[in-house]
């Protein structure tokens, strides 16, 4: 020791210290890392990136409103416009619906006529038992409503189902039902396990046994004038 200077004493000393200070940190340091503080770290990073891209991108892409002239300082007056608006003077088409003399008949699933008994009909109606005899009601299907021009019932071919139909039964025979309709050519005709359908009413059927009771045994039709001797 006697051999070195002051200087170069301290300068060992200092040495020293900082060996001693830098084995002391490399002792203590984790050796293990957090990846998801890194990752955090790095996604804000990307982000801030991002954000700053974006906000220079829309600003040189900006167009500057010249509202006045700064140079001349001169205020440039800006024009009204006056927008006219059109106006449509075409007359609204107004529609409605009416009723056709049509029906959109119910099927043998929802009434079928199935057994004459006692100059009566037994119908099923939506699986339930009903009798029914000449001039009762009976539901047999929906109208059918056309759409049609207000003012020309001009028709515009779109159709529909209406209300639910009654028809007042005409005819009762052992093989069929006729019932009646607002049309005064057709009637409907139920047959024992069979759709209802459309049928002319010139060649409805009588009920079975009418004639027989409206007709006297031995005596005259009734309204059928007999000719006489002489006359």
């Amino acid at each position: 020791m006697k051999n070195f200077s002051k200087q170069q004493i301290s300068i060992i000393i200092i040495s020293s210290i900082c060996v001693l200070i830098m084995a002391y940190l490399l002792i203590t340091i984790k050796q293990d890392t957090d990846s998801s503080r890194i990752s955090e770290i790095y996604k804000l990073s990307k982000d801030s990136v991002l954000i700053t891209d974006t906000i220079i991108t829309k600003f040189s892409k900006a167009e500057a409103q010249k509202i006045r002239d700064i140079f001349n300082f001169k205020i440039i007056e800006k024009k009204k416009i006056d927008v006219v608006h059109e106006t449509d003077n075409t007359p609204q088409i107004q529609y409605s619906w009416i009723n056709t003399n049509e029906l959109e008949l119910y099927t043998r699933d929802v009434v079928s006529f199935s057994l004459f008994f006692d100059g009566k009909a037994r119908f099923s109606i939506n699986g339930k038992t009903q009798e029914f005899k000449v001039g009762d009601k009976i539901a047999i299907g929906k109208k059918i409503q056309k759409q049609v021009v207000s003012g020309t019932n001009q028709s515009t071919g779109n159709t529909r189902t209406g209300s639910e139909y009654l028809g007042d039964i005409l005819s009762i025979t052992e093989r069929s039902v006729y019932v009646n309709t607002e049309d005064k050519n057709r009637v409907v005709r139920f047959r024992p396990g069979i759709d209802g359908d459309y049928y002319a009413r010139n060649l409805m059927e009588a009920t079975s046994g009418q004639e027989n009771q409206d007709t006297p045994q031995g005596g005259d039709v009734p309204g059928r004038r007999i000719p006489r001797p002489g006359r």
